[in-house]
């Protein structure tokens, strides 16, 4: 039995009246590993010789989803969203081995056809040096608790 204490969970739920404009979310940070980038060309199903080995260069699209790993890190709960927008800037690729850094911010909160969108904006930055890779922002219908469109 451990006698280590149950950590808590400080996170807010994933609901319309917690997202706010100006709401920051991050910073979260990772290393980009080899494995996830082959596993990733392989769901793409490309033999691209840039994605394999310990100095592989991590496909354009596979960090288009760092604003699931934003909004897990705030928030919990909730049934997710819905795309509506995605706009993303790259700049410079992501590499095997590199240490990343990502930061967003909730940009535009309304109701609009009975339904609650948000806008989240995220930068992607190399955490060594802050050198900007990539630049991107979703905006997204969220999902009430009961997973309807809210």
């Amino acid at each position: 039995m451990s006698t280590e204490p149950i950590a808590k969970d400080d996170r807010i739920e994933m609901r319309a009246e917690n997202l706010r404009t100006g709401m920051r979310l991050g910073p979260i940070f990772y290393i980009v590993e080899p494995e996830q980038i082959k596993a990733f060309a392989s769901a793409l199903r490309t033999s691209n010789p840039l994605y394999e080995g310990e100095s592989a260069v991590a496909p354009p699209t596979m960090r288009l989803l760092d604003y699931a790993l934003l909004i897990a890190h705030h928030f919990k709960g909730g049934k997710g969203g819905v795309h509506a927008k995605h706009r993303c800037e790259l700049l410079e690729p992501m590499r095997a081995g590199q240490a990343i850094r990502v930061d967003g911010t909730v940009i535009a909160t309304e109701r609009r056809r009975g339904k609650f969108y948000f806008t989240l904006e995220y930068e992607t930055r190399d955490a060594t040096d802050d050198r900007l890779l990539m630049r991107q922002a979703i905006t997204a219908v969220l999902l009430s608790p009961e997973g309807a469109l809210e």
